[in-house]
């Protein structure tokens, strides 16, 4: 009896232990294999490794300049600061010089609305002017687009705090909302434009240094 009673305290345990089994499984497996586009035999690459962020010097355009760096950077991309237009078109003009592209972001701006009540309805859009300079089959590419982002919140002006301070913490949201926007976009862009199973291996440019891979996960 005894030992009967081991054997079915053995057994549950085993029965318990399967789901936790099978994540770390499902885990491992996961780690040791790379993301793509689905549909895609492999790994997309960016034609121009390299990219300058041109943003306005002012308290409303500089603090996009963090997180859509980020993001750029979380997708391999080789960002470049403190260059001009007027830089990059140089570089780019020069025999042999790596190509650089450009995101250059103007006119910044915020705009508020607010519908009274008893709460306070305010809603928050944030604009700008976006050019993507890129290369496609050789020839310089520019690409201009107004991006708008919002968020709307309650603020009651009643209450004992004056200070909006969930209105700072929109600012902040909507900077980085606006530079996710940025960057989807810009890899529509920028990305070689390949159909789907006819993704050829990465090739080394004429400088020796691989293209940049990206490496995006199916949803």
């Amino acid at each position: 009896m005894p030992n009967k009673s081991n054997r079915q305290k053995l057994a549950t345990a085993l029965l318990a232990s399967l789901p936790m089994l099978a994540i770390v499984g499902a885990t491992v497996s996961l780690s040791g294999c790379g993301f793509q586009l689905r549909g895609y035999d492999a790994p997309m690459l960016f034609d121009v490794a390299k990219t300058a962020i041109i943003i306005e010097d002012n308290r409303t355009s500089f603090p996009l300049k963090l997180p859509l760096t980020k993001r750029l950077q979380a997708l391999g991309v080789d960002v470049i600061d403190n260059m001009t237009l007027a830089d990059v078109a140089s570089n780019n003009q020069k025999v042999g010089a790596e190509t650089i592209a450009a995101i250059t972001v103007n006119n910044v701006r915020f705009k508020r609305y607010e519908l009274v009540g008893v709460l306070t309805e305010i809603r928050l859009v944030m604009s700008a002017d976006v050019s993507y300079q890129s290369v496609e089959d050789g020839k310089p590419v520019t690409l201009t687009n107004p991006i708008q982002v919002e968020r709307s919140y309650q603020y009651n002006e009643a209450s004992v705090s004056t200070d909006d301070q969930q209105g700072d913490q929109i600012r902040d949201w909507l900077y980085d909302s606006l530079a996710r926007r940025i960057t989807d976009q810009y890899v529509a862009i920028a990305l070689p434009k390949i159909a789907p199973n006819s993704v050829k291996p990465a090739t080394q440019n004429g400088k020796g240094s691989a293209s940049t891979a990206v490496i995006v996960p199916s949803s």
